[in-house]
């Protein structure tokens, strides 16, 4: 807050608001920041805050409304992101871009901003857009949940996989599903030839939730969950696959393959006995 110019009485307004609204007082405290705006028309902070408030009450309108204000006297980093987050939430991509590139022009090392961005051209698809601006967000915060997340299924679409494992190192232990984190680490490490680490991690991740609910919205496009895009008519795979075992000694990496058909077809029994008894054969 640039406090040299505000007055002392609206300050101490402002921060009287801040008070209210830490204790769950809101329209006390949108009062005193709509004070505070008398003392001071240009209170850029008070209108940002007030947008806020408006926003954790999904009055949309109402918040864009104040970081317009805000705006007409300050292109303030913070408000640009919250202006283009209220966009993104009314998925008006196109808008909230611009809005999130202004913020990273004024204020080029806020986090929230090189996130949002990212997470635009994710949605949209532009996986190489969205790269730099999520390696960014997770070189300022190496364990940011929801970037390395985002930046894993791109490394995963390039066929990138130990650079999906290197992300999925950063959150392992703060996941908030690592079943999925675990299946995860499972395919990556399938595709890489490591036979014996693909076979305990899937085994890890039946043990820790054999219903495998649904995986968070934000990842609900992985290739995984594209069947017929990544292995086509699953149960002509495992009937295939099956064949083939019957017919002789199988080896780990046909086998490995077959317990992953049976996760994709929802098979978790099949997949774990499938997976116990190669976890046996490489104890062996």
């Amino acid at each position: 807050m640039a406090t040299a110019t505000v007055p002392k009485e609206a300050i101490n307004v402002y921060n009287r608001a801040l008070e209210l609204a830490n204790r769950g007082e809101i329209e006390k405290s949108l009062e005193e920041y709509r004070r505070a705006i008398q003392l001071h028309a240009g209170f850029v902070e008070a209108y940002n805050n007030i947008g806020e408030i408006y926003s954790r009450m999904g009055k949309r309108d109402l918040a864009i409304a104040s970081y317009n204000e805000a705006l007409k006297f300050d292109r303030n980093g913070r408000v640009l992101l919250n202006l283009g987050v209220e966009h993104y939430n009314g998925s008006d991509y196109g808008k909230s871009l611009q809005f999130f590139k202004e913020s990273l022009a004024v204020a080029p090392d806020l986090l929230e901003g090189h996130f949002y961005t990212g997470l635009v051209y994710y949605n949209e698809k532009n996986y190489r857009e969205a790269e730099p601006y999520l390696k960014r967000v997770i070189g300022m915060d190496r364990k940011h949940l929801k970037a390395n997340y985002l930046l894993s299924h791109i490394y995963y679409e390039q066929k990138e996989y130990q650079k999906t494992i290197a992300c999925l190192d950063n959150i392992r232990d703060i996941a908030d599903d690592k079943s999925f984190v675990s299946r995860y680490y499972g395919f990556c490490h399938y595709y890489l030839g490591n036979f014996d680490l693909a076979v305990e991690h899937l085994t890890q991740a039946l043990h820790l939730k054999p219903e495998y609910k649904k995986f968070k919205k934000y990842l609900a496009g992985l290739t995984y969950e594209k069947r017929l895009k990544e292995i086509g008519d699953v149960g002509k795979a495992i009937r295939e696959m099956e064949g083939q075992m019957m017919k002789g000694e199988p080896q780990i990496a046909e086998a490995t393959k077959l317990s992953m058909l049976y996760i994709f077809d929802g098979q978790n029994q099949k997949a774990e006995q499938l997976l116990l008894s190669l976890k046996q054969k490489l104890a062996s």
